[in-house]
């Protein structure tokens, strides 16, 4: 039996981002049977920290560029992002297998924004070939490490780091040239698109400081576990955003939604079969399954409101998505914060996430409908 060429492309794809978000997960399996918890909860701040960073600089580089209509589309990796991933990762290899809180924050931004930024060049650019080879460097590292700190091995730190370093730089193998040093063609819409990336981002770090100060360590770790196992679903979302993007295709929509139903599947599944206990160890302990699942429905709603959010930043409607996401972040802080001063407790936190992004979807649909109108309007 033939299977399409792009049915290929997009598993893979997928895949690939798949094991972008294995990075975390597996940091923080493996800083669980090694470091103390209170170290474990600042590795969970640190990584929502590392999240937003990478987020903002991809939104500068990749998707930047691709909000600018007239602008060429074609990106790569920057030496710069390359460089900084590289030195990141050193820290980490030449560190404490338990490194101390600067350097573990500084390691975790810089591998964090440099997977980040290859993952999405590679979606835009198709090399879903080379997207495989890096995510199994990566997948591989992480395996490696958590047997290695099953064993109390105080290098299962390291080889983590380097496998992550070794699938940033793998991206360069071929890669093209035209990127530059990854400046925007139109500052102005940079800086609409990176601040708004920004304002929907702050969300999560100051969530995790706010679980983290409230409710403890613990609690910290497992709203992280959570938000990681959650975010093997981000790479779909991820995928189908930058494809709307980049080609606003429907057909792009229904195959990611059977994606998306997929992956929650799987990751139910993997709870009855033990899996998540067996990789996050004394982690996955404190886990409320009802947050889990919490969690997969927020994710679920925030691929409805990927449509009309990748028509209007098609349409180059920066300044509108700008504003419409600022709602959405205050919405989510007021939400999330209330729920957790209530309830003291981070299953609350996943419940106002998921409200939250109900309404958020609304200001992206109003934002939609009345371009649309507006557009009619001009064309009439």
């Amino acid at each position: 039996m033939n299977v399409p060429a792009r049915l290929v492309e997009t598993a893979a794809q997928i895949a690939a981002g798949l094991a972008l978000a294995a990075f975390p997960a597996f940091y923080l399996a493996v800083f669980a049977r090694i470091a103390p918890i209170e170290r474990q909860g600042f590795l969970a701040l640190s990584l929502a920290i590392g999240a937003y960073v990478a987020a903002m600089l991809s939104a500068w580089v990749v998707e930047s560029r691709l909000a600018t209509p007239d602008a060429d589309h074609r990106v790569a990796l920057p030496w710069w992002m390359t460089l900084i991933s590289v030195a990141s990762g050193a820290l980490l290899i030449i560190g404490p297998a338990v490194p101390p809180a600067p350097v573990l924050l500084i390691g975790v931004v810089g591998l964090m924004s440099g997977l980040l930024m290859g993952r999405s060049v590679g979606v835009v650019t198709g090399r879903w070939q080379l997207e495989a080879g890096a995510a199994a460097l990566l997948l591989t590292a992480c395996g490696a490490a958590l047997l290695l700190a099953r064993a109390q091995d105080d290098n299962s730190v390291r080889v983590l780091a380097l496998g992550a370093t070794a699938a940033i730089v793998a991206r360069l193998w071929r890669a093209p040239r035209y990127a530059g040093s990854g400046m925007p063609p139109d500052l102005r819409r940079a800086a609409w698109v990176t601040g708004e990336t920004a304002a929907v981002g702050v969300v999560q770090p100051a969530l995790q400081a706010i679980v983290l100060v409230l409710l403890g360590p613990a609690a910290s770790v497992g709203f992280r576990v959570i938000s990681t196992v959650s975010g093997a679903l981000e790479p779909i979302l991820a995928y189908g955003r930058m494809r709307l993007l980049a080609h606003g295709s429907r057909n792009e929509i229904v195959l990611v939604a059977g994606t998306f139903v997929t992956g929650v599947a799987v990751i139910f599944g993997a709870e009855f079969l033990g899996v998540w206990s067996a990789v996050f160890g004394p982690a996955w302990d404190d886990v409320v399954i009802v947050a889990l699942l919490l969690a997969c429905l927020w994710k679920g709603s925030m691929l409805v409101s990927t449509v009309p959010f990748a028509a209007l930043r098609r349409a180059g409607r920066t300044a509108l998505v700008f504003w419409i996401r600022c709602g959405s972040t205050l919405i989510y802080l007021i939400f999330g914060v209330s729920f957790l001063l209530i309830f003291r407790s981070y299953t609350a936190a996943f419940a106002a996430f998921l409200l939250a992004e109900v309404l958020s979807f609304a200001l992206y649909y109003y934002g939609f409908t009345r371009t649309r109108v507006q557009t009619g309007r001009q064309a009439g």
